[in-house]
C-alpha cells in the first residue's frame, strides 16, 4: 500500500509498495496498443490496471485517460475504490466529484483520469468525443461477479462496437501514444474478448496465449500469481463456499474460461412450490396431464436409471398456461416394468399423452406401451419427440420457464429439484432432468387469461343515435310521396308473345287411329 513521506524540499513523496508478480510485471511494462490481463479472484487484476495508469502518467505527464466500466455502481464501489487505495486523493492528487475526474501528480504536469460508466449516455458521449491518450477497461466481459463487499453483481459487459469506438479515441491526444488495457475475470470462450486476442482456451485454461499480433497481447493469472499477498487460506475458504468443480469455482477460483451463463441451467432461487392454502395443488380436472420418460437400457445398478416425470398444464382460470410438475421417480426397471408403472400412472393421474424420444430403443418401448395399453383397455397417446444430443442445451431450453414461474412444483419432489441443481456437475443426475424436459417442452406456451378493466371499454354497448332502429308507426307505414317530375307507374302492361312461341292447340286424332287390330 502507498505511504507518504516528506521530502527534503518540503514536498511529499508517494511511495507505492506494489510487489508485482512476474505475470503482472510483464503486463504493466507491456507497451502494446491493447493488452489484457484476466484471471481468478485475488490475482491483482484491477491493481495491475491502476499501476499501469500510474506508470503511463509518470512517463508521460499531462496525459488524459479514462477508466471505464459497464455500470456506475460497479465502477464506484470496486474499480474507483481500488484506484483510491493505491492513489489516495489528497496525497497522490486531487479528485473532483462533480466531474468524476482524478488529477494525479507527476514530476511535471498532472495527468487527468476520467471515471466513466457505459450505462450513462452522458458518459458515453463524453468518452466518444474526447481525444484520449489511454483507457483502462475494467471487467469488460460482464456477467455474474462479486463486489468488494461480497454482494453479487450482474453486469451487461462492454459492447464490442463500443469497445472499438473507444479504441478509435486513443492516441488522439497529440504527442501521446494510444494504449488500452483490459482487466477482469475470465470471459466465456464465445465472448468477443478471446476472439479479439486470437485466444482459444482449448482443453486447459492454463494454455499460454500465442499472441500472434504484437499489437494485442494477453496475460493470464492463476491462483498462484498473487497468493503471497493474500490472506492465508484465501482460496481454500472460498472453495468451501463455492464447492470444488462448480461453475463458480471454475471461473472465479480456477480462472477457467467457461460458458458461465449456460453452465448451470437451474438455481435454487428459481424453484417455486404449490400446495399452500393460497396456491393449492391443482386437481386433474383443471389440467391437461402428460408424462415424459427417459428410459435406461439396462437393469444393472451401474447403468443409468429410467426416469418418469408427470406434469399438468392449466388451461382455464387465473393460472392458465402454468405447468405444475406432479410426479417424478426413477429406478432400474425392465421394459415391461416401465410400461406397467406408466400405465398405472396414466390411470391415477389421468395422463392423456406419454412422450418418448424418437430413437431406436425408446421407439421400441413406445410400441410395447401402445400394445399393453390396448390389452388393458387404457387409452393413451404415445408421442415420439425429436432427440437433442446436447444435454445442457436441453436443460436450458426449459430453465427459463422455471425462472419466470411458468413451471412450478408440487410438494415431495425433492429428488427432481436436487437433480436439477446438481447438473451439470454431477453427470449421474441427468435422467430426471431429461425426463422433465421431455415432458415440459411438449406443452404449448399459453398466455394467461385476461379481462377488460371496468371503465376502460373502447365503446358503449348501445348503438349510436344515427344507427338506432326506429320504431314502426302508422306514419311510417304510409307510402312515401314521389319526387317532383317522377311519373309513377301503377301497372305494367303484359307483353305479347311472338307468334313463333305461341302455344299451339294439340292436333285432333281421328277415331280409331293408332289402334292395332
Amino acid at each position: 500500500m502507498p505511504t507518504a513521506v516528506d521530502s527534503a524540499e518540503g514536498g511529499v513523496i508517494l511511495r507505492i509498495g506494489f510487489q508485482a508478480p512476474p505475470e503482472v510485471q510483464a503486463f504493466v511494462e507491456d507497451e502494446s496498443f491493447v493488452k489484457g490481463y484476466f484471471g481468478p479472484f485475488g490475482c491483482a487484476k484491477t491493481s495491475a490496471g491502476v499501476i499501469t495508469s500510474w506508470r503511463y502518467g509518470q512517463a508521460r505527464p499531462g496525459a488524459r485517460g479514462a477508466v471505464i466500466r459497464s455500470t456506475w455502481p460497479a465502477l464506484r464501489d470496486t474499480t474507483q475504490k481500488t484506484y483510491f487505495e493505491w492513489l489516495p486523493p489528497g496525497v497522490a492528487g486531487h479528485y473532483e466529484h462533480t466531474k468524476k475526474t482524478l488529477w494525479l501528480q507527476t514530476s511535471a504536469e498532472p495527468i487527468e483520469v476520467l471515471f466513466r460508466a457505459m450505462d450513462d449516455p452522458a458518459d458515453i458521449q463524453n468518452v466518444l468525443s474526447l481525444d484520449l491518450a489511454f483507457a483502462h477497461l475494467d471487467e469488460p466481459q460482464g456477467g455474474v461477479g462479486l463486489r468488494r463487499d461480497g454482494t453479487a453483481i450482474n453486469e451487461p459487459g462492454l459492447n464490442h462496437d463500443l469497445f472499438l469506438a473507444i479504441l478509435a479515441r486513443l492516441g488522439r491526444q497529440q504527442g501521446y501514444p494510444g494504449q488500452a488495457w483490459l482487466t477482469g475475470n475470465p470471459p466465456s470462450p464465445s465472448h468477443w474478448i478471446p476472439k479479439f486476442f486470437y485466444y482459444d482456451p482449448g482443453v486447459s485454461h492454463h494454455d499460454p496465449p500465442g499472441n500472434p499480433d504484437p499489437e494485442r497481447t494477453l496475460y493470464l493469472g492463476t491462483r498462484e500469481t498473487n497468493r503471497a499477498n493474500l490472506p492465508k487460506g484465501y482460496y481454500e475458504r472460498l472453495e468451501r463456499l463455492y464447492g470444488v468443480g462448480t461453475p463458480m469455482a471454475k471461473r472465479f477460483l480456477d480462472g477457467e474460461w467457461i460458458e458461465f451463463a449456460t453452465e448451470q441451467p437451474f438455481h435454487t432461487g428459481w424453484v417455486r412450490y404449490v400446495g399452500t392454502p393460497e396456491d393449492p395443488v391443482p386437481n386433474g380436472s383443471d389440467m391437461v396431464v402428460e408424462a415424459g420418460i427417459d428410459p435406461a437400457i439396462s437393469k444393472r445398478d451401474t447403468a443409468s436409471t429410467t426416469a418418469i416425470v408427470v406434469a399438468g398444464q392449466q388451461r382455464v382460470g387465473i393460472n392458465r398456461g402454468r405447468i405444475c410438475i406432479l410426479h417424478a421417480e426413477e429406478g432400474h426397471w425392465s421394459v415391461y416394468e416401465q410400461c406397467d408403472r406408466l400405465l398405472k400412472l396414466v390411470v391415477a393421474k389421468k395422463i392423456r399423452m406419454v412422450r418418448i424420444e424418437d430413437v431406436a430403443y425408446q421407439r421400441a418401448l413406445g410400441e410395447v406401451l401402445e400394445r399393453e395399453s390396448r390389452q388393458r383397455g387404457i387409452t393413451v397417446h404415445v408421442d415420439l419427440v425429436r432427440p437433442d444430443a446436447d444435454k445442457l442445451r436441453r436443460a436450458n431450453a426449459w430453465s427459463a420457464l422455471v425462472e419466470d414461474g411458468t413451471v412450478v412444483f408440487a410438494p415431495g419432489l425433492k429428488n427432481l429439484v436436487d437433480a436439477m441443481l446438481a447438473v451439470p456437475g454431477d453427470q449421474t443426475r441427468w435422467n430426471l432432468v431429461d425426463a422433465a424436459g421431455i415432458c415440459v417442452r411438449g406443452f404449448p406456451l399459453m398466455q394467461g387469461e385476461s379481462e377488460r378493466i371496468p371503465g376502460l371499454e373502447t365503446s358503449k354497448p348501445t348503438l349510436a343515435t344515427g344507427y338506432a332502429t326506429r320504431p314502426k308507426s302508422a306514419e311510417h307505414n304510409k307510402p312515401r310521396p314521389a319526387p317532383a317530375g317522377f311519373t309513377k307507374i301503377t301497372k305494367v302492361p303484359a307483353l305479347k308473345r311472338a307468334m313463333g312461341y305461341a302455344v299451339r292447340p294439340a292436333p285432333k286424332v281421328p277415331a280409331g287411329a293408332g289402334k292395332y287390330s
